[in-house]
């Protein structure tokens, strides 16, 4: 029988664990080499894992067989408890026995404990002591080697996405595993208060950094308003593309990991997320909102206006993001707000903008008739606004434009929207403020090559622009191509017609050839000497003139010429008695010196 007894698995396994306990006691020097042993001897076989020190070895041995380890009951939950308790001190006591240990051994101990705390309160003291390491653990785990994400300078002007996945945000995939398998242990405990206080902390700090990187920063308003355009410039821009990386990037996941973390707790998880999330929100959204209270430029409102649509695009995917009625609640509010703030600056900008160009009071009239400045600016931003017609339509509603009548008549559909209205206004706007400024010329016919020159390019960028051209309609353009053709004919007029009608007559005072039949009487001297001089100045004035399209200036020399070559050919076909005396440009020179006009460059006839 005793063979027998012996030879049973309790008996064999008692003398596995009495063997080693043995070999333990006979060479550990001190206790915690002892326990350095056993822990050893334990990865070889999961029996002995280390249940106590040598000491309380014999002290398990000497209990009876009914306390040993591995016949269950209460003596061998009081070992568990004692080993989970002894790794735990070791390993928050000893810097060096953490390093032996491992994370993972340490973690199976807190399993223990917390295993036996409810029942235990020496494993509840065990693992409330187990604590502080599982929150460094889980503090060094969310903080360390975060991906990189940042947008170069070359990439501001495209529609950048950083190369991290939104899996997990900043945080690498393993790291992520980590801090669940530590979270999963403080949140059984329950420790889901002391967890979350310190995940906020980790990724609040990450994501601020990771934000920094793509040039999220705080800005006050004060900096704002005193900020260089050139900087601010660059930060607008900058922001819109960084808006979209902070919410599909990182802030999805950072949701993502939070999502993971706290599965077993949804609801600490939802919270945690909004605590994290707010500053990096807020701190974006407090940017805007500087931008939109900051003064109202011209020059922003292009800026402004990508800003708009960029966090217009990515409303949907930040609310999304939240869950519960109050953090959802308020960060709708808080987007909501910016969007309406920066709405409203386009709004008032646009309204400025007009009025800047209505009380534009400068008395310097642009040398040779060329094109205004203005004109150019005006056509730039109302290309500008064009672009963005759908953003324009949204933000503009009915407000700030008068001329719906006229916009039924354009024949375009998109003539009557918003921002078609609106950029109407705004051309019209510009074409009476040059009309004004023509009257800063005292010569007729260069006012209406100053006018034929301005509507002229607005014309041609209407026609070259498919947003303009969509939204001002073909009918738009054919009225202001008549109004061209009205100033042509009014220079014509103008300049030509006393050349005309006074010396290049017949004696019966018209200016054409003679009837087919008659003989043609001697022109006067006085006729011939009189266009000499008057052609002169002419000369001297229309060379000086500029007409800054190709096309525009060679159709104004065929307009010309088609009036004063047939004339001047009749006037010379009169014939003459004193012919070198009186008349000093031949047919070819008078067509020569045609070329020169509208070209900027006054020269001079010297007969």
């Amino acid at each position: 029988m005793e063979r027998q007894s012996a030879s049973s698995p309790d008996a064999g396994q008692e003398r596995v664990m009495a063997a080693a306990k043995h070999i333990v006691k006979s060479l550990a020097v001190s206790k915690n080499a002892a326990d350095d042993m056993m822990h050893f001897l334990s990865t070889f076989d999961p029996r002995l894992h280390p249940l106590s020190s040598p000491e309380t070895g014999d002290e398990a041995s000497d209990s009876g067989p009914d306390d040993a380890p591995g016949r269950g009951g209460d003596g061998e939950e009081e070992e568990e408890i004692a080993a989970a308790e002894e790794v735990i001190r070791r390993c928050n006591s000893s810097p060096s026995s953490s390093e032996t240990i491992g994370m993972m051994d340490y973690l199976y101990a807190v399993d223990d404990a917390i295993a036996a705390a409810g029942h235990s309160a020496r494993a509840a003291a065990a693992v409330h002591a187990a604590m502080p390491r599982l929150e460094e653990e889980v503090r060094s785990l969310l903080s360390s080697s975060p991906r990189r994400l940042s947008l170069s300078s070359d990439d501001v002007d495209e529609a950048a996405t950083p190369s991290a996945s939104p899996r997990h945000g900043t945080l690498s995939p393993d790291a992520a595993a980590s801090v669940r398998g530590v979270a999963d242990r403080m949140l059984r405990a329950g420790y889901g208060p002391e967890l979350a206080q310190v995940y906020v902390s980790a990724r609040r700090d990450a994501l601020a950094e990771s934000a920094a990187l793509l040039g999220v920063e705080a800005v006050a308003i004060e900096e704002v308003i005193r900020m260089e355009w050139g900087v601010l410039d660059q930060k607008m821009r900058r922001w819109s593309h960084a808006v979209r990386a902070v919410v599909r990037t990182l802030l999805a996941g950072e949701r993502l990991l939070c999502d993971e973390v706290f599965e077993s707790d949804e609801e600490l998880g939802h919270e945690c997320f909004a605590d994290v999330a707010r500053g990096c929100v807020l701190q974006l959204l407090g940017f805007a909102d500087a931008v939109a209270v900051s003064a109202r430029a011209t020059e922003k409102l292009y800026r402004t206006v990508g800003m708009y649509e960029a966090l217009t695009d990515v409303q949907p995917d930040l609310e999304a993001l939240f869950s519960g009625d109050g953090a959802r609640g308020f960060f709708a509010g808080e987007v909501s707000s910016t969007v309406e703030q920066l709405g409203s600056t386009l709004r008032h900008t646009i309204e400025e903008f007009g009025h800047a160009i209505h009380g534009e009071a400068s008395r310097k009239a642009v040398h040779g008739g060329e094109i205004h400045p203005m004109t150019r600016y005006v056509l730039n931003y109302c290309g500008l606004l064009a672009e963005s017609h759908g953003t324009l339509d949204v933000v503009l509603g009915d407000a700030g434009v008068n001329d719906a009548d006229e916009a039924s008549t354009d024949g375009c559909a998109a003539a009557s929207t918003p921002s078609a209205r609106c950029i109407r206004e705004l051309l019209t706007l510009l074409l009476y403020k040059m009309n004004d400024k023509s009257r800063l010329y005292d010569d007729a016919g260069l006012q209406n090559i100053f006018l034929m020159n301005n509507l002229y390019y607005v014309v041609q960028k209407v026609r070259e622009s498919p947003p303009l051209r969509e939204l001002l309609g073909d009918d738009w353009l054919r009225r202001h191509r008549g109004q061209i053709r009205q100033y042509e004919t009014a220079y014509l007029r103008a300049s030509w017609t006393a050349v005309l009608s006074t010396h290049l007559r017949r004696d019966d005072g018209a200016a054409s050839r003679p009837p087919a039949g008659h003989k043609a009487a001697a022109p006067q001297g006085a006729s011939a000497k009189g266009f000499n001089a008057a052609f002169q100045e002419l000369y001297r004035a229309q060379t000086a003139w500029k007409v800054t399209d190709p096309q525009l200036r060679e159709e104004l020399r065929i307009a010309v010429s088609e009036r004063l070559i047939p004339a001047y050919r009749a006037f010379l076909g009169q014939g003459s008695r004193h012919p070198a005396r009186h008349v000093k440009c031949s047919l070819e020179d008078l067509e020569n010196y045609m070329l020169d006009f509208f070209e900027g460059v006054p020269k001079f006839v010297r007969w």
